[in-house]
Order: structure tokens, then C-alpha cells, then sequence
């Protein structure tokens, strides 16, 4: 069943200026002498009114970092507590959290943070404004092995690319082995100078012959009759242009290997230029809006698409937004031993999309929320989607979040909004669950 953790959510800077109800309401119920687990934050000269609590993380750093043992994660619900008989009260815990989670109760000398009330938060309670609300799922721990990269990259500030690599070599497994090129990632594979972030073994190619080189690793292995799991993780400039003639001819050789594209729809590492996967409309530094042009003119190759085509066992699209769905396909991945398996995976560029750097994980959900990035997979030619968005937002729920298509009026967005709709159509006819279109 695996570990369920359970969390406090709390719209986004949503609270009334001045409402403290939740903060009042903790104080209360907690009655030991000291202000509440949940804080109220209001700085108005900025706009900002929202709440801050514990996240009840996976990997705890209040947990790692305390001396005594004193604090514990349930593996029922999955809150992380404080056991006051062991706290010592060394304050180390308040230091480690980087969510300001983490108090200290004066009057007992001990360590203090929400437990949720036993899985029935007060502050829901006392919210009279909706904006509170309590959330449990199941966390991906339960797939993740030792992390095999080092803290630290050279990537851009808010890069969602080093957390699916490292995300993916963690369900992968140490003994993988990675292989790149050229590309934003390259600056973790390849490393700057000494410098090598992975403890993975690597080999790093040019664009057009990653396949190639792969294809030969891979039946080195097969003559000395070992096992090995073989990953590309490319950029899509790699995969779906550069790189797609050894990727297609690999493909229809059936060799075992794994691809992971990278998509952040551009070749960013080199500054910003138009791909083969670039949406309509997109803004790039090939592609500038003027008084002539409103972005790239065509729409995206549809990659995913065309490598299930190959009639490969395995093609999947996942977000780093959707990280057990991530997990799951990854692992489906290396399960198949008869040909090849490919994973598409929307990775946010806040530089290139002209995002806020904390905005790559949002971005990443609402790419599926709205269809514009369906999840699902084919195994043996067989289609199925293995996340639908309960309601479909609208394709401007995106895109106001991205400078890269601020320049678009309403007619622009109605018509961007009929290709998203006409391409996740597409996807849905080949899994069964379309309605029959009426002429």
C-alpha cells in the first residue's frame, strides 16, 4: 500500500489582509503557552497574505538533522512528529527547515510543530474563508533508491531538469548507465571542468550519434552476457531533431534501450532557439514577435506519438509535476527487455518560458491540467491515459503564466486552444475514449 502522507493545503496567497482565524484557532487548541503551528503572513507593501505551516516532507531535514532521535515520521498518515521526551531543545530542527516549520515552545524548552490535530486540523475549522484544506496521498518514497547525484548544478536558478534526473536515476538504480550530449543537462552528466555531479557511470556523445554509441554499449554487454539498464536522457533538440535519425533507426532494430527525453521545448542550453517541439505561437529567440511574426508558425512535432508509431514496446509521456506516475513508467521501462522504451517528459524552463524560477513544478501540473500535455502510454501498441484532469482548464490558465506567449489576443488563444484540443482528441481516439466525431 506504501506510505501516505498527510498535508495541509492552502490556496496561494488567498487570505484576507489581516485574517489570523487559523493562527488563533492552533493557539487555542495547542493551550501550552506559546503562539500557533500555523502562521499568518501579511506583508501588504508586496501583496502578499497567505499562511505558513509545516509540509510534512518526504525526507525530513528537521528529521536528519536532529541529535536525538526526538523526531519521527508516521508511515500511517505520514506526519512528521516530535517525541518531547527525547527533544533535548538544541534549536537544531528550526535551523534545518527551509519552511520555517520548525518553533521552539520557551516554556517547555522543547521543540514544537503542527501534527495536524490527529488528521483533524482546527485551522480548517476556524477558516472562514475556504482556503484550508487537508490532502493525503501516497508518496513515491517506496520507489526511490540511494540519490546517486551531488547536491548542487550548474543549471539555471528553478531548473526542473536536475530533479528528473535526479528522480529518475534514484527509481532507476545506481547501476545505470546515463549517456548525453550536448544540452542543459550535459553541465550535470559531463560536468564543467573536474567537475562531475553524477556517481553513475556516463558517456557522453554528439547530438546525432547518442543512439549509435548506445546501440554499441549495449551489445558489448550482451557479448559478455551481462545485464545492463542503458538511459539517454537528451533534450528534445537532441532527440526530435538533431539526434531522431539514430533514435528512429535504433527503434526499428528493437535494441533494448531506454530514451528519456527532456523537453523544454527549445534549445535553451545555447540560448533560447526554436525546436521541432516549440508550441504554436511560441516565443523563442528564432522565432521573435514583431510587427511580422507572433512566434514559431507551426505546431509541435508530436514526438511521443510518433515513437509509439515505431511500434516500440514502450512510449509514455510524464511530468516532474506527477512524480509517481513518473516513477511507475520508469520502471515499466526497464522491465522491458525486447525493444525499446521511451519516455517523454515536459520540463518547464522558467528562463526560456520567461517564468517566476519557483514556478517550474505549477507549470509542469498545468501543462496536464489543460490538456496541452497529456499523460498516458502505449505498451505493446496499446494506448490507455494514466492521469485525466477531473475538469479541463482552459488553455489561458497556462499561458498567462509564461512571457513567452504574452503577446497573444483572445482570437490567438481561441485558435491555440483548438489545437490542444484537436491533439489531445488524437491521443484519446487511439485510446478508445474518444466520442465519434459528428460532421
Amino acid at each position: 500500500m506504501g506510505i501516505f502522507n498527510t498535508v495541509l493545503i492552502a490556496k496561494e496567497n488567498a487570505c484576507p489582509a489581516g485574517c489570523s482565524a487559523c493562527e488563533e484557532a492552533c493557539a487555542k487548541e495547542r493551550n501550552d503557552g506559546v503562539v500557533g503551528m500555523i502562521k499568518s503572513i501579511h506583508v501588504p507593501d508586496i501583496g502578499v497574505h497567505e499562511v505558513g505551516t509545516c509540509k510534512q516532507c518526504g525526507e525530513p531535514r528537521c528529521l536528519e538533522i536532529c541529535p536525538a532521535g526526538a523526531i519521527v515520521k508516521n508511515e500511517t498518515d505520514g506526519v512528521v512528529r516530535i517525541e518531547e521526551n527525547r527533544c533535548v531543545g538544541c534549536r537544531l530542527c528550526t535551523l534545518a527547515c527551509p519552511y520555517g516549520g520548525m518553533h521552539f515552545n520557551v516554556v517547555k524548552g522543547k521543540a514544537a510543530k503542527c501534527d495536524m490535530c490527529e488528521g483533524k486540523p482546527k485551522c480548517i475549522e476556524a477558516c472562514p474563508h475556504d482556503i484550508l484544506s487537508l490532502g493525503q496521498g501516497r508518496t513515491v518514497m517506496n520507489y526511490l533508491a540511494e540519490d546517486t547525484v551531488t547536491h548542487g548544478n550548474y543549471l539555471c536558478q528553478g531548473c526542473s531538469a536536475e530533479l528528473a534526473l535526479r528522480f529518475a536515476l534514484r527509481v532507476l538504480g545506481k547501476r545505470t548507465m546515463v549517456f548525453n550530449t550536448s544540452g542543459c543537462a550535459s553541465l550535470m552528466v559531463g560536468g564543467m571542468g573536474e567537475d562531475r555531479q553524477l556517481m553513475n557511470p556516463a558517456s557522453r556523445g554528439l547530438m546525432p550519434n547518442v543512439a549509435s554509441i548506445m546501440t554499441g554499449a549495449m551489445r558489448y554487454y550482451r557479448r559478455k552476457g551481462k545485464e545492463a539498464t542503458l538511459v539517454g536522457f537528451l533534450g528534445d533538440g537532441a532527440l526530435s531533431d538533431v539526434g531522431f535519425q539514430a533514435l528512429s533507426g535504433a527503434a526499428e532494430r528493437d535494441e533494448n534501450l531506454i530514451f528519456i527525453c527532456y523537453d523544454n521545448e527549445g534549445y535553451m542550453n545555447t540560448g533560447i532557439q526554436r525546436s521541432a517541439t516549440t508550441p504554436y505561437f511560441g516565443w523563442t529567440m528564432t522565432t521573435p514577435i514583431g510587427k511580422r511574426s507572433k512566434g514559431k508558425p507551426e505546431a509541435p512535432k508530436n514526438m511521443p506519438l510518433i515513437m509509439a508509431f515505431h511500434g516500440i514496446p514502450y512510449t509514455a509521456t510524464a511530468s516532474v509535476a506527477f512524480p509517481e506516475d513518473f516513477a511507475k513508467k520508469l520502471l515499466k521501462a526497464k522491465a522491458v527487455k525486447t525493444g525499446m522504451s521511451y519516455i517523454h517528459l515536459i520540463i518547464p524552463c522558467v528562463t526560456g518560458w520567461r517564468a517566476p524560477n519557483d514556478s517550474a513544478i505549477e507549470l509542469g501540473r498545468l501543462c496536464v491540467e489543460t490538456n496541452y500535455f497529456p499523460l498516458w502510454e502505449s505498451e505493446e501498441g496499446k494506448f490507455h491515459f494514466t492521469y485525466k484532469p477531473k475538469k479541463k482548464r482552459p488553455i489561458r490558465d497556462l499561458t498567462r503564466l509564461m512571457g513567452r506567449f504574452s503577446h497573444l489576443t483572445e482570437s490567438d488563444l481561441d485558435e491555440f486552444q483548438k489545437i490542444v484540443d484537436s491533439r489531445y482528441f488524437t491521443i484519446e481516439h487511439m485510446t478508445g475514449a474518444a466520442e465519434p466525431l459528428r460532421v
